[in-house]
């Protein structure tokens, strides 16, 4: 799949700032990538999978010092711990991050146990609250330090077989606002990006023409649709915008996720 760029703006304030990027290897944090280096910024990519990671970066045609790469397993709180430490003992500045990585595994609500929530919470949110809390006071020393966090509409409209999903992405706006506020008066604003029917890699394409249907905008969006708004709040041109969910969805007016859609991977209840 390929991520055009609309145009080819540009801010000139992210150029020599670094970025923690999570889940680089697929989706919206893969379509992120090229825009984010174009921008002249260094990219910290963490995923699992390094030897997918150094492809990708050779590929892009970068080297270590531009993406450094860290390879960790989000499941494990263990092996995020481990990764915080290892960027902030690698010396690296980190101006801010972008906590993009996320599963979104469907089930039926009565069938799933302890588990399978704590799994899809760590990767989600706790992961993300781990690893901002370790970086945050280099992000703090940063001139303008930036966190993002990426949601889901689903959280807002809700989604039959995605009740984890839709969970944690909620929790992750109520952590944007909070935290906004506890970081009044320093130089670090917290925004969540809510994506809609983003089209990724692991999509068929089925269900395309139902989708546009349900938008007003009559096409699929892609990953790249979002890297505006990213800039933007990136950036010191949106110094002003903290505590902010902003969503990309193509103005949906329909239901994303219905139990006959979702549940069609599932037995039946």
């Amino acid at each position: 799949m390929s991520y055009p760029l609309p145009g080819g703006f540009r801010f000139d304030d992210l150029y020599g700032r670094t970025f923690v990027l999570t889940g680089v290897t697929r989706g919206i944090g893969r379509a992120f990538l090229p825009f984010l280096l174009e921008q002249g910024v260094r990219v910290v990519g963490i995923s699992r999978g390094l030897e997918r990671m150094e492809a990708l970066r050779a590929e892009l045609g970068v080297d270590a010092a531009r993406m450094p790469l860290f390879d960790c397993d989000l499941s494990q709180p263990d092996a995020v711990a481990g990764t915080a430490h290892a960027i902030l003992e690698s010396g690296l500045p980190v101006d801010g991050i972008i906590n993009n990585a996320a599963i979104d595994p469907r089930h039926w609500f009565a069938r799933e146990d302890d588990p399978f929530w704590q799994q899809v919470m760590q990767v989600n949110l706790f992961s993300g609250v781990a690893l901002t809390r370790a970086l945050l006071p280099r992000i703090r020393a940063s001139r303008h330090g930036r966190i993002l966090f990426t949601g889901s509409v689903i959280s807002e409209l809700g989604g039959a077989c995605l009740s984890a999903y839709a969970a944690s992405k909620g929790a992750l706006l109520g952590l944007t606002r909070s935290l906004a506020h506890e970081l009044q008066g320093t130089n670090v604003t917290v925004n969540c990006i809510i994506p809609g029917a983003i089209h990724v890699e692991k999509e068929k394409g089925e269900n395309d023409e139902k989708l546009i249907a349900w938008q007003s905008v009559p096409r699929r969006l892609e990953a790249a649709d979002l890297v505006g708004l990213t800039a933007l709040l990136l950036s010191e041109w949106g110094g002003g915008i903290t505590g902010q969910a902003i969503t990309v969805d193509g103005g949906i007016v329909h239901p994303l996720a219905t139990a006959a859609v979702q549940g069609r991977s599932l037995e039946p209840m």
